[in-house]
């Protein structure tokens, strides 16, 4: 018995030091493309809910022989070229007169109240100045009489189409300036676009465990030329940003100030994320021991023997320390250290240059030379993997449903996808390992529902 224990051999060596780097995840640079859709049918339910009634009067008979009273004869119209509103306004129009007419010379006098209806067509110009603001510009183009009526002046049948030319010379100025009023009071561009630059300054929950944020600091907005087609005018605001991701607590949120309009051409809408995949070493114990606690390996042509009683991970800045505890020729903790990197093809984090730490080595070395190092290291580092394709696949998953039509605000809807789902470092923390992963795709926002303001 005596000769059987002084074959074993106990090591005692000092464990590494346990110390972990800050987690840093590199902003990366994402532009946000925001397509505003203004529906052409969502325009003309603004324009005829605000334009009822009287649109304009002129009481005065004195001024030019006329009063006039011109008012909304049905619902206006509106159809689209370019970045060019036309407007088609059916009016009635209320015409009290004072005329004057030679008949075989002599002066006949008479004032007439008259009523017709005619179609205003106007064309309105839509841009943007510098705050965002929309800012119409509109003309009179042409009109159509769809009711004509004539004045009656003693013997003579006037029509009152010679009145017409007077009337739309002096009141086209005024319905003009009355379109572009109600453009800008019900169309708030700015007010979208406000709500768009604050919104993503709000921290976005990427997952719960762990608690994962999506951070957007915008630094710049620019808008692509106003298009459009038979249904609807569009414009795209892009939006640059850096992103960034957190993990633990919801970050606060600064909020800065809307830049200054400026047109650019549309980008695509592609963004850049960096996102965090936690594995906390309980999980990487927990899947290392079933494989290894009990294992027995021999040396020396198996006179010597050792078994795996039990393994720990914990890190040391950059690398992971893997404690295993010890029995049989050599009794006690020995430590391993190496760099936790991604290997693509198997999808699992392994490490790259695991040896054992330099104490437990040089101790090795003194009292169990007959430990063949390299062959040791080389049946366990199998072991010290851990497979991550499913966390990638969850990931890419939620990521997908997050982005798939996601209601942002009652005006706000967002679409987007995932092209690429990329691991690109790994971080050892205090709770455990954080893969680091880019995702990359494209994210569209789009605005609804302007005709209910």
């Amino acid at each position: 018995m005596l000769s059987f224990a002084s074959c074993r051999t106990a090591i005692q060596t000092v464990a590494p030091e346990e110390k972990y780097e800050q987690v840093r995840y590199i902003p990366q640079e994402s532009f946000f493309s925001m397509p505003l859709h203004f529906s052409i049918q969502e325009m003309q339910s603004l324009i005829n809910k605000h334009t009822e009634g009287v649109l304009y009067e002129d009481k005065n008979i004195d001024d030019d022989n006329f009063m006039v009273k011109v008012s909304k004869h049905s619902p206006i119209t509106l159809s689209i070229k370019g970045n060019e509103v036309q407007f088609r306004v059916p009016l009635d129009i209320w015409l009290k007169g004072s005329m004057e007419a030679n008949v075989l010379g002599f002066s006949l006098g008479d004032v007439e109240e008259v009523k017709g209806s005619l179609a205003m067509t106007f064309s309105t110009k839509v841009e943007l100045d510098p705050f965002w603001n929309i800012n119409p510009q509109t003309r009179f183009v042409s009109y159509e009489w769809m009711n004509q009526p004539k004045f009656s002046i003693a013997l003579l049948n006037i029509p009152f189409k010679i009145v017409a030319n007077k009337i739309i010379n002096a009141e086209q100025e005024t319905i003009a300036r009355l379109i572009d009023a109600e453009i800008r009071k019900n169309l708030n561009t700015r007010a979208y676009i406000e709500a768009a630059w604050n919104y993503m300054h709000e921290p976005v929950s990427l997952s719960t465990e762990p608690p994962s944020w999506l951070s957007i600091t915008p630094k710049d907005v620019f808008v692509s030329p106003i298009t459009s087609d038979s249904k609807q005018l569009s414009l795209t605001v892009g939006l640059k940003a850096i992103t960034e991701t957190t993990i633990g607590k919801k970050p606060v949120s600064v909020k800065t100030n809307l830049p200054t309009y400026k047109i650019q051409p549309a980008k695509d809408g592609s963004y850049n994320l960096q996102l965090g995949i936690q594995i906390n070493y309980e999980q990487i114990t927990e899947m290392a021991s079933k494989h290894m606690v009990g294992q027995v390996y021999t040396f020396n042509e198996g006179k010597k023997k050792i078994t795996i009683n039990e393994v720990d991970f914990y890190g040391d800045e950059d690398q992971m320390v893997i404690s295993v505890l010890l029995s049989g020729d050599i009794t006690g903790r020995v430590y391993l250290k190496g760099y936790p990197v991604y290997d693509s093809l198997s999808r699992k984090v392994v490490f790259s240059k695991l040896d054992f730490d330099l104490d437990t080595k040089n101790k090795l070395h003194k009292s169990a030379n007959w430990l063949a190092h390299d062959v040791m290291v080389k049946k366990m580092s199998p072991y010290f993997s851990y497979y991550i394709g499913e966390y990638l696949d969850n990931a890419s998953l939620q990521m997908k449903e997050s982005l798939k039509h996601k209601q942002l605000t009652p005006n706000f809807l967002a679409e987007g996808t995932l092209e690429e789902l990329k691991p690109v470092d790994i971080i050892l923390t205090k709770d455990g390992l954080v893969a680091l992963v880019n995702a990359k795709g494209k994210i569209k926002v789009f605005v609804s529902g302007l005709d209910k303001y």
